[in-house]
């Protein structure tokens, strides 16, 4: 009996550790996502900074980084998806979007980075990150 309780036991806890290592992958996924559009808008605003004319297909990018990122990080954060979300649109044309509006929808690049941070620490949950 006591065999046959174990054999169960081990059927079950195979699975869970698949599944804990799978959702261990989507959030790694998700938090690339995020550091490739932070790190590439970063980068642009360097080179606007040092007086490069703004570049559309630069801009372009953003809007498909910004939306990548939105996707897997659904699964972890809502709020920091939505923001994602947010920053792809703003990218789609900036200069619809004034300082008040990009503090209201919280797409501000500080605030978007801080919220990654949050979701790099390896005890991240959902609850941490809810008021």
């Amino acid at each position: 009996m006591l065999n046959e309780i174990l054999a169960g036991l081990t059927k079950i806890l195979g699975p869970i550790a698949t599944l804990s290592k799978d959702r261990r992958e989507l959030k790694d996924s998700a938090l690339r996502a995020i550091s490739n559009a932070l790190d590439e808008t970063y980068l642009y605003y360097r080179d606007l900074e040092k007086g490069s004319p703004k570049n559309p297909d630069r801009e372009a990018l953003l809007v498909k980084y910004w939306s990548a990122a939105a996707i897997p990080v659904r699964h972890f954060d809502e709020d920091l998806s939505r923001a994602c979300d947010h920053k792809s649109e703003y990218w789609v044309n900036p200069d619809n979007y004034d300082n008040q509006s990009i503090s209201e929808l919280g797409i501000g690049l500080d605030d978007v980075r801080m919220a990654y941070r949050q979701m790099l620490k390896p005890n991240f949950t959902l609850s941490r990150r809810r008021k």
